[in-house]
């Protein structure tokens, strides 16, 4: 989480520093960086709909992203080439209770999820208007898509897992 945290602020103060795009016309041989944050955060809704439906007490969710930056290279006055990277994380913590045959509760155990994904995309973007105050494009990405899924328990004999890989390994 800090490297990610500190690469956000190095990108955001190199955009400071590098691109200014409302006062420089984007033209080719420019260098412009661009760290982002967006929303909604999609496994955050995800684990939270799943510590609701299989009994999980008091849950915590936390969670970053997507965020990210691009560097994109102007070979052309209208036409880029680049890089960019994505990462998006939820973190839950919470109880399981272990029940009597009565249903009163036995012992509680402390639960942890977590879910993290990386993406690097190479990417192409087309600049169609270009003035001092807007610099609007089409962009076209592919590349790597990874997530680590993580679950642990302090409940008996449980089999932690950590899962890494993707369903489609490839994002567009």
């Amino acid at each position: 989480m800090k490297k990610v945290l500190t690469f956000l602020g190095a990108a955001l103060i190199a955009t400071m520093g590098f691109n200014n795009t409302a006062n420089a016309q984007v033209e080719q041989g420019n260098v412009i960086i661009d760290p982002y944050y967006g929303g909604p955060n999609f496994g955050k809704s995800f684990f939270d709909l799943f510590t609701t439906d299989n009994n999980i007490q008091g849950v915590e969710l936390t969670g970053i992203g997507p965020c990210g930056g691009r560097v994109e290279y102007l070979l052309a006055d209208n036409f880029g080439l680049g890089i960019d990277f994505i990462y998006n994380s939820v973190a839950g913590t919470g109880t399981i209770d272990s029940l009597n045959g009565d249903g009163t509760i036995a012992r509680s155990y402390d639960t942890k999820l977590y879910s993290r994904r990386f993406r690097v995309h190479l990417r192409a973007n087309y600049h169609f208007v270009q003035t001092d105050a807007l610099d609007a494009y089409l962009g076209f990405g592919a590349g790597t898509n990874t997530r680590t899924i993580g679950i642990t328990s302090d409940y008996p004999n449980f089999d932690e897992g950590n899962v890494s890989g993707a369903i489609i390994p490839v994002s567009f």
